[in-house]
């Protein structure tokens, strides 16, 4: 593909995007908030965990709505909600409000990634949506050395207020780019009902996909949501990892993802997830800086190419009109699979610590990844 042939939109979006999950990543570090808090660990379970359910639950609404009524503007109305709801962490630290603060956090990622991804989704040609979609996702993930790794630094040497700002202070210059957005009659539906987003996933035979990316986001969300917390109690820094993660992941969706051939795609994805599990299992053995590295490298190189593929077989040969709903059930199963993992596995580090939380999310995302591999096996034969 060449860069020059992507449109406006695509820009504006993909940038856009980018800056959103910088202020989302941030929140990748909460925990050390709440730990200084006097937080239990299954308290930060629930709370990390909280961000999700919002998420979850509205985005059979969101993303018919999204479609309905337009991407940008819902976009817009998300974006305001994560620069106030990201403000407010400093003036609040019961239990209750930093729970309804992170339900508002949900319902802003649950809007703007389904639409920000729509409208990247509808610049493209089915041609390019497995490129094209792999750069889009490729400049979210260098958010995560913007977000968290700068974060850090500013945590410690200035404090959490100061931390809280700088995060909301990206989400106001993704306004200010979504607002250039041009979109097309065509891209909206305004005759669609709610019902009408399951419908969409049973129609489009979606659920091997579905499945594959909850799996995915069960191990991303337990490493991006305890790892921290791991390294800390060895006497550890996270932010290497954030680095290594970002420009591994960032740099193998932009070279590899267009060298991939997309001859039996769904099967190249399970053997990437099989070994993203591998990864995970060794986490319990890190020991030094240069163990963080290795398994940063590790993660990012399993991890980096599964959603975006999976979202362009999703989305390929699918009218415009579809995509935010198409999406939602995407961005849903992974949030389900983020949070609702993050909640059973902060009970489990809980009881039994981070050692065997880290094998059973591993051993669970094998497992996951044998069973698609028959299914689809036997669904083939």
């Amino acid at each position: 593909m060449i860069y020059k042939n992507f449109n406006k939109n695509f820009i504006y979006a993909t940038f856009a995007n980018c800056l959103f999950f910088v202020n989302f990543s941030c929140f990748f570090l909460l925990p050390l908030f709440l730990d200084s808090n006097n937080f239990s660990k299954s308290d930060i379970g629930i709370v990390m965990s909280t961000f999700g359910f919002s998420s979850i639950l509205l985005t059979p609404y969101t993303s018919t709505l999204i479609d309905k009524y337009g991407k940008k503007l819902l976009s817009l109305i998300a974006l305001l909600l994560m620069i106030f709801s990201s403000l407010l962490f400093i003036f609040v630290n019961s239990f209750e409000m930093i729970l309804f603060l992170r339900i508002l956090q949900g319902a802003a990622f649950s809007i703007f990634f389904n639409s920000s991804s729509a409208i990247a989704s509808n610049s493209l040609e089915d041609k390019n949506k497995q490129f094209g979609l792999s750069l889009f996702s490729s400049f979210t993930i260098i958010s995560y050395f913007l977000g968290p790794f700068f974060s850090e630094k500013i945590i410690i040497k200035f404090g959490y207020e100061e931390f809280f700002i700088y995060s909301a202070l990206f989400s106001c210059i993704s306004f200010g780019l979504m607002i250039l957005i041009v979109e097309k009659k065509e891209d909206r539906d305004s005759a669609i009902g709610a019902s009408s987003f399951f419908s969409t996933i049973k129609d489009n035979k979606l659920f091997k996909i579905l499945f594959a990316n909850f799996l995915l986001a069960s191990g991303f969300g337990v490493i991006m949501n305890f790892l921290s917390l791991f390294l800390k109690e060895k006497d550890l820094s996270i932010g290497l990892f954030f680095v290594g993660y970002s420009l591994v992941v960032s740099l193998s969706r932009i070279f590899l993802s267009s060298r991939l051939s997309s001859e039996n795609l769904f099967n190249k994805i399970l053997i990437m997830l099989s070994l993203f599990a591998c990864a995970i299992f060794f986490v319990p053995f890190i020991s030094s800086t240069f163990d963080i590295i290795l398994f940063s490298v590790l993660f990012s190189l399993t991890y980096s190419l599964v959603y975006p593929l999976l979202s362009s077989i999703a989305l390929k040969g699918k009218a415009k009109s579809l995509s935010g709903r198409i999406f939602g059930a995407i961005n849903s199963s992974f949030s389900i699979g983020v949070n609702i993992m993050t909640f059973l596995f902060g009970f489990i580090a809980e009881i039994y610590g981070f050692n065997i939380m880290f094998k059973c999310a591993s051993i669970i995302i094998l497992t996951g990844a044998f069973l698609l591999y028959f299914y689809e096996k036997r669904r083939v034969g």
